[in-house]
């Protein structure tokens, strides 16, 4: 395999990185999160599901970033293959 084809395949790997996963995730949460608040209205049942979503939330946010982090190393990967 070619320097040339390494970086290709490379670049493939970088896109198949799940990135979306995470948003669609912390996306289904924000409805349920909704959800909950119309069927139990402002209790403190419904407030400690909110801090358990809202957690979640912040964590998936965390794991969005390292994804994103994955697919720009493998991207820098390619480039530095190209340049080589």
């Amino acid at each position: 395999m070619t320097i040339q084809e390494q970086a290709q395949q490379l670049e493939l790997l970088a896109d198949q990185v799940p990135t979306g996963i995470a948003l669609a995730t912390k996306s289904d949460l924000e409805d349920l999160q909704a959800q909950v608040l119309g069927l139990l209205g402002e209790t403190s049942t419904a407030t400690a599901i909110q801090g358990a979503i809202q957690l979640a939330s912040q964590q998936i946010d965390e794991v969005a970033a390292a994804l994103e982090n994955v697919r720009l190393q493998i991207r820098d990967a390619a480039q530095h293959h190209l340049q080589g």
